[in-house]
């Protein structure tokens, strides 16, 4: 059977933006769309927007966004004639591409011999070295074994970085700067690669300082055409994980960028490779670069390729899977322009980037003049997937008319709900580093977070006189009117006293709530500043974003809500932040434990979270054992302090 060949339909095989521009494409193309869901996504934007829809098991990903014999099944059911995996998930899976070729269906993406090939990190950097590619000096031999892999490392040379052999995206990785640390960040990294792509295989890299993360998007079609579509810069990152991506890569010049894409081309033709595909590099200051590894997938950081070169590349995929040659030659494709690409997540970055759950109850784009991919659709984030809600892409004609633009936009950007790093992301494209392309990946590991205490900020304050505005509990005396009301804002709480419209020296101006629904607006004065804000309350939880600067603040009206037994809140008690599985439980009833010792490890949104004591403490309870299912703030230990 050929393998690239016409088709009339096609199954998504996966959920979120990237499903959603795939069925948007998909129907453009006048194919028709089938998309599969979980229990969790029943009422997903990808569901709705689809010509159809299949349930393919319960809302863990191993029941079914990973569940092959389900896709297949829903793939048979509407009588689709091919499947496009997205990213993540079954993407990089060679046999399930394979199955999906057994099956009679039209792969699209690269073949499952490209697949294997490339994604084994030990074998890619080895056809890496013959295609000439220049590779990171490691270990990727078949002794995985603790006294091997801890020999290597040495023998490397520290700082040392252990790396799933499979799958990608930074899970299954830890940079190691001491032999003491080794055998413990080796278990860690293969329990979350082993969570994550089903293998605890290992590879060692020397760890490289002051490098950028650099990649090229290459394509190649069924008539042995391979081209390079130019690099993205994805340096900006927290724990390997991209958060900001531009194309082109500031200060790459175009002898460079010729050569890194020459030989990202020379590798793909090494293994014949088809589709889309991506060649990631670290390039040092002195403009050597070096072969990390090979993405056999559609990126998600592929907007910015597609903005700056005039491409599209989810069409450019059902083209070559079809058979057809690539629409554009090497000497054809031309960069215009700059564009930014910002990873929206439901994490809090004042809480170490907890990723948060729940319902986003308003996510309005409309007013903005930039890219929006988003998956948003029920609006329910759960501990099941991955935090990212959208990517927000803005194009300019030079990178600062980029960076401008999306800052912008961030800033008009409404997300109610949940936290989210929106502002975060406003920080980082206005640093004085960023706007001079003076970072590497490691620049955020040594940036801090700027901290986030709104209580007791005049937003808070803010807060306050609206509600009391509202509906606050009123009593005179001495011809004052006074209100008590309580707002918390993560862990921290405040009582406020409101006089006659006054907090100290913060005046409320005018405040007004629809008549009809949870909105409203207020305006205060503090001194020569005036601060007006937009309201938003649901459940007993009232947001507020600051117009102008649009910072924004989530806090809980506590003012009627019974006090928490003594001992159940604070420093002195351990909750899970959020739905998972307990990993490991290092706590131990009776022992005593320091300030920011690692009390349990926790596994929720496919990344392993340590939870640690406040301070120095005494283990009073463990009411958690690894393998447990615990829900959003359960507590799993107890502490006392003296």
């Amino acid at each position: 059977m050929t393998l690239h060949r016409p088709f009339t339909s096609v199954l998504i095989a996966n959920r979120g933006e990237i499903a959603v521009r795939i069925v948007r494409e998909a129907k453009a193309a006048g194919l028709h769309a089938i998309a599969v869901y979980s229990d969790a996504d029943k009422r997903a934007l990808h569901v709705e927007s689809a010509d159809a829809a299949v349930h393919i098991g319960a809302a863990p990903a191993r029941d079914s966004y990973l569940n092959v014999a389900n896709i297949l099944a829903a793939a048979k059911a509407t009588n689709a004639e091919a499947i496009h995996p997205g990213y993540g998930f079954l993407s990089e899976n060679p046999d399930f591409a394979q199955s999906v070729i057994d099956a009679g269906l039209v792969w699209i993406g690269p073949s499952p011999n490209a697949i294997r090939a490339m994604g084994d990190k030990g074998n890619a950097k080895e056809i890496a070295r013959k295609a000439g590619v220049p590779v990171i000096p490691g270990y990727d031999g078949d002794d995985q074994s603790e006294a091997k892999l801890l020999a290597e490392a040495k023998k490397i040379g520290w700082p040392v970085l252990i790396k799933a052999a499979l799958g990608g995206g930074g899970r299954g990785q830890r940079r190691v700067t001491q032999e003491a640390d080794f055998i413990d960040a080796l278990a860690s990294a293969k329990r979350e690669a082993l969570s994550a792509f089903a293998s605890d295989r290992m590879i060692l890299e020397k760890a490289l300082d002051n490098v950028r993360h650099i990649e090229v998007q290459v394509f190649g079609d069924a008539q042995g055409n391979v081209i390079h579509l130019g690099e993205r810069d994805c340096s900006v990152q927290r724990r390997n994980q991209k958060i900001i991506e531009e194309a082109p890569a500031p200060g790459v010049s175009e002898d460079l960028r010729q050569r890194m894409g020459s030989a990202a081309v020379a590798l793909a033709k090494a293994v014949n490779y088809t589709n889309a595909g991506t060649v990631e590099y670290l390039l040092d200051r002195d403009g050597h670069f070096y072969f990390l590894e090979m993405n056999t997938r559609i990126q998600v950081e592929h907007p910015v390729t597609e903005e700056v070169t005039g491409t599209n590349l989810i069409q450019w995929q059902f083209t070559v899977a079809k058979g057809e040659p690539l629409p554009l030659k090497q000497s054809e494709v031309k960069i215009t322009g700059h564009a930014i690409e910002a990873r929206l997540c439901a994490e809090d970055p004042a809480q170490g980037f907890r990723p948060q759950l729940g319902r986003i109850h308003i996510f309005k784009v409309w007013g903005l003049d930039c890219r929006i991919d988003s998956g948003v659709g029920s609006n329910l984030v759960t501990d099941n997937y991955d935090s990212m809600i959208a990517k927000i892409v803005a194009k300019g004609s030079t990178r600062e008319d980029a960076r401008s633009a999306l800052v912008a936009n961030l800033g008009r950007l409404d997300v109610v709900g949940l936290r989210t790093n929106r502002v975060y992301l406003q920080e980082l494209l206005s640093h004085p580093d960023f706007m001079r392309s003076n970072i590497d990946t490691f620049w955020l590991e040594r940036s801090v977070v700027a901290p986030d205490d709104n209580v007791d900020s005049t937003l808070g304050a803010l807060v306050a006189l609206y509600l009391a505005h509202g509906h606050g509990q009123g009593w005179a005396s001495t011809g004052t009117r006074r209100t008590k009301l309580r707002l918390r804002e993560r862990e921290k709480e405040r009582e406020f006293v409101v006089e006659s419209g006054r907090v100290g020296g913060i005046e409320l101006l005018w405040a007004w709530r629809a008549r009809r629904g949870r909105g409203g607006e207020a305006a205060v004065q503090a001194g020569d500043t005036r601060l007006i804000a937009e309201i938003d309350e649901r459940d007993g939880f009232i947001h507020a974003k600051t117009k102008g600067d649009g910072r924004d603040a989530l806090f809980e009206d506590i003012t009627y809500a019974p006090a928490e037994p003594k001992g159940g809140a604070g420093g002195n008690v351990i909750r899970a932040p959020m739905s998972g599985r307990i990993v490991k439980v290092l706590a131990e009833p009776g022992a005593a434990v320091a300030k920011n010792q690692v009390l349990v490890i926790l596994e929720a949104m496919k990344m392993e979270h340590e939870l640690k004591a406040a301070a120095d403490a005494t283990v009073e309870t463990v009411s958690a054992k690894p393998g447990d299912q615990v829900s959003i703030r359960q507590v799993l230990v107890t502490l006392k302090t003296a």
